[in-house]
């Protein structure tokens, strides 16, 4: 019987072990989203749009790559950037309004915010939002999306965050690119949870860059191919559309 049991036990790990690594787009949509309704995952509803969110960025030459990738695309994003990160260029966050893109706040340095001290969260936040502000001009920009590094949040996050009009958004499709899987890999998770109203979440950071541009050019139009369309964030989120 105790055999019995931990082989049991054994199947049971292995399962959630796929899960995980495999289909967490379930978890997400049907564990983390009903119990963080103030948090935003994914979209609603049963049309077969998708928004697509880079994080990290600019990582310099990689983001020039990217803007020329996604307009050959015609592929609408929004970029969560690293204030500190504005030193690569500058100019990067004019150029993306100009294309049509959006701008999410990612706070002044790549690290786990969640770990911050209030006082410094909120200065990071601040910082953030006026270096790219002032890096957008004469472009207006409307701060609407917060992503917090490392995926983390905590309730005082949260409250901060909503003070700012921000909305906290995460993601519902995150192919362990930060990890480099093989991209037949990234291609079958992408197939496996892609859903209504996904957010998937890339990166554009000097390492990865180039990765995301490989990841994009072989799975948008898989997706496509399946009935998808990529809309802006602010299209998939919004209860009218």
């Amino acid at each position: 019987m105790s055999l019995l049991l931990t082989l049991l036990a054994l199947v049971l790990l292995l399962d959630l072990v796929v899960l995980v690594v495999l289909l967490p787009s379930l978890l997400i949509r049907g564990l983390l989203a009903p119990l963080f309704p103030g948090v935003v995952f994914c979209g609603r509803g049963r049309q077969m749009r998708l928004a697509l969110t880079i994080d990290d960025g600019p990582s310099g030459p990689g983001s020039e790559g990217l803007l020329a990738l996604l307009r050959e695309l015609e592929l609408p994003a929004t970029f969560f950037l690293i204030g500190s990160h504005l030193e690569r260029d500058h100019r990067f966050p004019r150029r993306a309004l100009q294309q049509g893109h959006d701008l999410g706040n990612h706070l002044w340095c790549d690290q786990r915010s969640a770990a911050l001290a209030p006082a410094a969260f909120q200065q990071q936040l601040l910082n953030t939002e006026r270096a790219i502000t002032r890096a957008a001009a004469p472009a207006q920009l409307h701060w609407r999306w917060f992503r917090p590094g490392g995926g983390w949040f905590h309730q005082a996050m949260r409250d901060g965050v909503a003070a700012r009009s921000y909305r906290l958004v995460l993601g519902s499709i995150f192919p362990w690119d930060t990890l480099r899987p093989p991209l037949w890999f990234v291609r079958l998770f992408v197939r496996l949870n892609a859903h209504p109203g996904g957010i998937l979440v890339l990166h554009d950071t000097p390492a990865l860059s180039g990765r995301t541009l490989e990841i994009l050019r072989l799975i948008v139009p898989d997706l496509r191919r399946r009935g998808y369309r990529f809309v802006p964030l602010a299209e998939l989120l919004d209860p009218a559309c």
